[in-house]
């Protein structure tokens, strides 16, 4: 059995031949960076100090060649064969939550918009001898479906926040359904009130840190505006006194949802304040919206990101382009937590020294 030795904590991990480093770090609670899982964001770096790892396919972007020959590899892209010493890359104020499996009912089903549907479940019975669920506000979950004996999983971030979960047996996710959307298709169908799924989670290191003294930019574009509701009232419940400020992108009002919740946060905490931007002007739009990309209105309206901590979720897309120009104008990856999901990779293997 591989043995993976993890500085600075010292700590030894015995793995499976073949097992995916990520998967074992995450089994054992290490903490560590990780989004897409599938080498497409570069969150989950880490340092091969010794022995070799098979690297399964990746994106060059989310690890440069440069970097690769420095010794840096993906922990999510890394298979175990041989005794390997790694260094965990900026590790402090990271929480491991044990990942659980829940059996859910739902409890509502509820059209935010058009499309965008709001579905509230409610937790049966949880694994680990019915210990509460516990996650940090911004992560993710999946949700698993059983359709004609065949499962459909697919990740969604938690709106709703730990205390929902963890006081009241609630979770609660914004899921808009497309016409490919395999699991949002079933939508009033197989998901339905009274229904039941199962969720696996919590996943993500996207998630707010309370210990943390600064100002907070939560930036949301489509349903990223879920978990971005998320760490903006775990903060604000949380008591931070410092400005916590919300930006949600949408394409269009048809696609506004979350309006009168974000009102309701600014009249009862003096400290929050959020923008919302359209891509797309219409007859009829709210009166607080402007008409810019949400990128470029965030840069226009914060000047210095010294001492912040910006939240970012959304599609890829976004999410890159935010990223670079929030990296550009500044902010350290330190202080950059963002996710986005990614379709999966294809698992060709190459050696990695």
């Amino acid at each position: 059995m591989p043995r993976v030795h993890i500085l600075p904590s010292e700590t030894d991990l015995l793995a499976d031949p073949d097992e995916n480093l990520l998967k074992l770090l995450r089994r054992h609670q290490v903490p560590i960076r990780y989004s897409c899982k599938s080498g497409e964001c570069g969150s989950c770096k880490c340092v091969l100090e010794s022995g070799r790892v098979k690297l399964k396919k990746y994106d060059p972007k989310a690890l440069p060649d440069a970097q690769r020959d420095s010794g840096i590899i993906l922990a999510c892209r890394a298979l175990l064969s041989e005794d390997i010493t790694i260094r965990l890359i900026d590790s402090d104020d990271l929480i491991a939550h044990p990942e659980r499996k829940l059996l859910c009912r739902v409890a509502s089903l509820e059209p935010l918009t058009q499309d965008i549907f709001a579905l509230r479940l409610h937790i049966e019975f949880a694994d680990m001898g019915g210990i509460p669920f516990t996650f940090s506000a911004g992560q993710y979950a999946q949700l698993v479906v059983e359709v004609d004996g065949q499962e459909i999983a697919r990740d969604f971030s938690m709106a709703s926040t730990p205390v929902d979960a963890e006081y009241d047996d609630v979770l609660e996710f914004h899921i808009r359904r497309t016409p490919t959307g395999a699991l949002s298709r079933l939508l009033g169908t197989a998901i339905r009130p009274g229904s039941q799924l199962l969720v696996r989670g919590p996943m993500g290191t996207s998630y707010f840190r309370p210990r943390h003294e600064g100002p907070l930019y939560a930036v949301g574009g489509g349903t990223g505006l879920a978990p971005m509701l998320s760490v903006v009232r775990t903060a604000l419940d949380n008591g931070k006194l410092e400005p916590v400020v919300l930006f949600a992108g949408f394409r269009n009002q048809a696609d506004v949802y979350g309006l009168e919740q974000m009102e309701q946060m600014r009249r009862s905490h003096r400290n929050f304040s959020y923008h919302l931007s359209l891509d797309e002007a219409q007859a009829g739009d709210p009166p607080q919206a402007v008409h810019r990309p949400l990128a470029l209105h965030l840069l226009e309206q914060v000047a210095d990101f010294a001492g912040a901590k910006v939240y970012l979720a959304g599609p890829p897309a976004m999410v890159e382009a935010i990223s670079a120009a929030l990296l550009q104008r500044g902010l350290t990856e330190r202080d950059l937590h963002a996710d986005a999901f990614y379709p999966p990779v294809p698992a060709e293997i190459t050696p990695a020294a």
